[in-house]
């Protein structure tokens, strides 16, 4: 398995302003365009923070510990229904 280089990303300034469209690959060439992600930090009553291993095939930091739940968004998505198709695709919920 692999990740989709040619996945199309809103390229985004600091203020979040979409300023046109990179793929994965040149989002991740180390080219350090902006685009938009998500994250979920889940704690459990005790304050523990819940992370997760990721694959040893992603194309950024594999094998590295993560945010419980995390992505891009994608393509004219806004970042609340980013964050819940990453719950739905990661967490099953």
């Amino acid at each position: 398995m692999q990740d989709n280089l040619e996945e199309y990303f809103p390229y985004i300034d600091e203020e979040g302003n979409i300023l046109g469209v990179i793929t994965r690959g040149q989002a991740h060439n180390g080219s350090k365009l902006l685009h938009p992600v998500v994250h979920l930090h889940i704690f459990n009553s005790q304050g523990e923070l819940f992370l997760q291993l990721r694959p040893k095939w992603k194309d950024i930091q594999p094998s590295k510990w993560d945010t419980a739940c995390g992505g891009h968004v994608n393509l004219g998505e806004d970042v609340t229904t980013a964050l819940q198709r990453e719950v739905k695709e990661e967490l099953n919920i």
